[in-house]
């Protein structure tokens, strides 16, 4: 899969490959759903574990994140990201396959509870992104 690639590499430094899948996903009133942690804002989504489907691992990241349901309705794109974290000696290349996708079903709360699904104004969602491939992708469906 080819798309955009965001980050720089660090010469000489080996990169973890993670294969992701993130939801992109907008109401009728023009908001953004995303997931408050720790870290930052992101899109709802993660990574794929070894045997899941792109779509599989969206559905069970979603609910990890957020408490709902999602339905998939369009593959939107394929991007990647180089993530630097020399604090914690990691460092990877995130290659996100991002899906548009509606939330169908509140099940509780989300399963990671440092995690808080919240709607955003699409702007303010696009600012608040902490990685610049979730940000394109946002992009996608403006």
């Amino acid at each position: 899969m080819v798309g955009p690639i965001f980050g720089t590499p660090r010469m000489g430094q080996h990169y973890n490959v993670q294969d992701c899948s993130y939801a992109v996903i907008k109401n009728d009133a023009g908001e953004v759903a995303v997931a408050r942690t720790p870290k930052g804002v992101v899109l709802l989504g993660g990574g794929v574990e070894p045997g899941e489907s792109e779509q599989d691992a969206l559905h069970r990241e979603a609910y990890e994140k957020s408490g709902c349901r999602i339905k998939i309705l369009s593959r939107l794109g394929f991007a990647s990201q180089y993530v630097n974290n020399a604090a914690k000696g990691r460092y990877r290349l995130k290659r996100g396959t991002f899906f548009e996708c509606a939330l169908t079903e509140r099940l509780g709360p989300p399963v990671e509870d440092d995690h808080e699904l919240v709607w955003m104004p699409f702007d303010e969602a696009h600012d608040s992104l902490i990685r610049p491939f979730h940000r394109w992708a946002l992009e996608l469906i403006r």
